[in-house]
């Protein structure tokens, strides 16, 4: 367990536990350096040939390991993502069906049962050999922000050739903590300022390029008059007077038609106007310029070091 700079009683409480669990846990203490910093931490320390990556708010059942060890042996050379769910309580709301419904399109967009390839990853359910990790240089460190440093990752295992599978039967229960409007909409506006990151080292590569393009400065050289259209209310809609009012339609959509299409398109033009303002910050973070790096050469890099 990597304690990545707690301002909380965490310290207090492991030291308490390590002394009366037979469970071989070692904790690991460091300043605040974010959650790819953390997990590199933890991957160095660690001894054995599989590492198994899990976030602080997740909820595994017994056979968690066993089932990621299996599906491993089973497709030697391949990584391995489960399923990540919510707990049921969070649909007890519109805004958390909304929410449910969201993550849960992943899900729906690969087979019900078996383990199959797929284009998504998380280190909130991730299984893989050390030797890969370590042979990749493990998570890229200047994500300080937890949100793109998987995805950075699965970019470059899979220019190195390495499938990733998912394996629908491995389930973990997320406790997010971004379970409000409010609190979802500011992980969005986290996840646009990472995004920019990823664009700027990867391009068009970057399965997020979509996405930073569409919320863009205006460029009447590029963009069409109904894209130009679209920036300019966002970013009407990004400001103080903007925000209210669309907290506002928020409010009277879930008063009037919860789990209306009206109701969830209210959300929809929140959670756009969060990603908008974080791709604004990343822009000026990290600037604007398309990233150019190569993935070949990563390729290369990689296939190197084998």
């Amino acid at each position: 367990m990597v304690d990545d700079g707690s301002t909380d009683d965490t310290e207090a409480v492991m030291t308490g536990w390590l002394k009366t669990t037979p469970v071989p846990v070692r904790y690991l203490r460091q300043s605040n350096s974010g959650a790819a910093a953390a997990r590199n931490r933890g991957a160095s320390t660690a001894r054995g040939r599989i590492l198994v990556f899990i976030d602080n708010d997740i909820l595994v059942e017994p056979d968690f390991l066993r089932m990621h060890l299996e599906s491993l042996v089973v497709n030697p050379g391949c990584w391995v993502v489960g399923r990540v769910v919510h707990p049921p309580e969070l649909r007890s709301t519109p805004f958390g069906r909304y929410r449910d419904q969201s993550w849960e399109a992943f899900h729906r967009s690969h087979p019900e049962s078996g383990i199959q390839p797929t284009r998504g990853i998380t280190a909130a359910n991730l299984s893989l050999p050390a030797e890969d990790f370590h042979r990749l240089g493990g998570f890229d460190e200047s994500f300080t922000i937890a949100s793109c440093e998987d995805s950075e990752l699965g970019l470059r295992a899979r220019v190195a050739g390495i499938t990733i599978l998912y394996n629908p039967a491995i389930v973990v229960v997320h406790n997010d903590w971004a379970v409000s409007l409010d609190r979802f909409c500011r992980r969005q506006q986290l996840y646009g300022i990472s995004d920019v990151l990823l664009w700027r080292k990867y391009g068009d590569r970057s399965p997020r390029t979509r996405l930073v393009r569409q919320n863009l400065p205006i460029d009447l050289s590029e963009d069409s008059v109904r894209q130009a259209g679209k920036k300019a209310l966002k970013r009407l809609a990004s400001s103080g007077p903007g925000r209210w009012a669309l907290r506002a339609n928020c409010r009277l959509a879930e008063r009037m038609a919860p789990d209306s299409p009206w109701n969830r398109k209210s959300y929809e033009a929140m959670v756009g106007t969060a990603i908008f303002q974080g791709v604004r910050e990343g822009l000026k973070r990290y600037g604007a310029e398309c990233g150019t790096r190569n993935l070949e050469c990563a390729k290369e890099e990689a296939l190197s070091t084998k």
